[in-house]
C-alpha cells in the first residue's frame, strides 16, 4: 500500500516502540517472551492503514498478531490507527519489514495462520515472482507455519485469484475453500472483518475473491 509521506511518522513510531518489533535480529523473535504468553501467533503480510488487524486483535484476545508491512509511513499510520481505536490492546504487534525476511524473524513452526489482504498484484508477466504467493513465497510460509497451519488471502484482482490458485496446486498445499464472491458465500463471509481497501471496492460493487490453503 502506497501513502504519501507523512513527515510525523518518524517521531511517532519512535514514541510507541512498545507496539513495534525489532527490525535487526541475530536469531528469530522470542514471541513467547514479547507478548508474555505462549497463544498463538497470526500473521498479517501488507497490513495497510491497521483497521483489519486491529479489529481482528480485538475481537480475538488469547491470539497475538503481528502485522507486517514494508513501508515505514504506512506502518506509522497503522499503529495510530490501533492506538485510537484501542489503546490497550496488547496482542498487537508492528514489523517494518518485508516478507523475504520472514525466515529472519519467525521460527519453523512457530505461526498459526497468515492473511495476505489484497497484495499487490504485479500485473506483469515479468514481475510473477514477487507476486506474494508464488512459490518462493509460498515455500517461506510453509516453513514458518505450524502443521495444518492456514493462509488466508483475500482480493480483487481476479488474474491474482487465478494466478494463487494455480501456485496453490502446483505447490501441493491443500484448498480449504475459494470464492470468486465472497459476498455472496454465506459461509466464508460469516464473521468476515473487511479492510479499508476491500469495503471501498466491494462498494463500488467490484467481486472479492478469497482463498483458504492449509499446510
Amino acid at each position: 500500500m502506497r501513502l504519501r509521506n507523512k513527515p510525523w511518522t518518524e517521531s511517532f513510531l519512535k514514541e510507541n516502540q512498545w507496539w513495534l518489533l525489532p527490525v535487526i535480529v541475530k536469531e528469530p523473535l522470542n514471541l513467547e517472551k514479547i507478548y508474555a504468553n505462549k497463544n498463538p501467533i497470526h500473521l498479517e503480510i501488507g497490513c495497510g492503514k491497521g483497521g483489519f488487524i486491529t479489529n481482528l486483535a480485538s475481537q480475538n484476545k488469547n491470539i497475538n498478531f503481528v502485522a507486517m508491512e514494508k513501508e515505514t509511513t504506512v506502518i506509522g499510520v497503522a499503529v495510530k490507527k490501533s492506538l485510537t481505536t484501542n489503546p490497550d490492546l496488547k496482542n498487537l504487534r508492528f514489523l517494518n519489514s518485508y516478507a523475504e525476511k520472514l525466515e529472519e524473524y519467525f521460527s519453523t513452526n512457530s505461526v498459526e495462520r497468515i492473511y495476505l489482504n489484497f497484495s499487490d498484484p504485479w500485473p506483469k508477466s515479468r514481475h510473477a515472482k514477487k507476486r506474494l504467493t508464488f512459490t518462493t513465497f509460498l515455500n517461506i510460509y510453509k516453513n514458518i507455519l505450524v502443521d495444518g497451519g492456514e493462509i488466508h488471502i483475500k482480493t480483487d484482482n481476479d488474474k491474482l485469484y487465478e494466478f494463487t490458485l494455480e501456485m496453490v496446486e502446483l505447490n501441493q498445499w491443500k484448498l480449504v475453500s475459494n470464492t470468486n464472491d465472497l459476498y455472496n458465500d454465506k459461509n466464508l463471509l460469516k464473521n468476515n472483518i473487511p479492510t479499508e481497501y476491500e469495503t471501498k471496492f466491494h462498494n463500488l460493487g467490484k467481486n472479492i475473491n478469497k482463498i483458504i490453503i492449509k499446510k
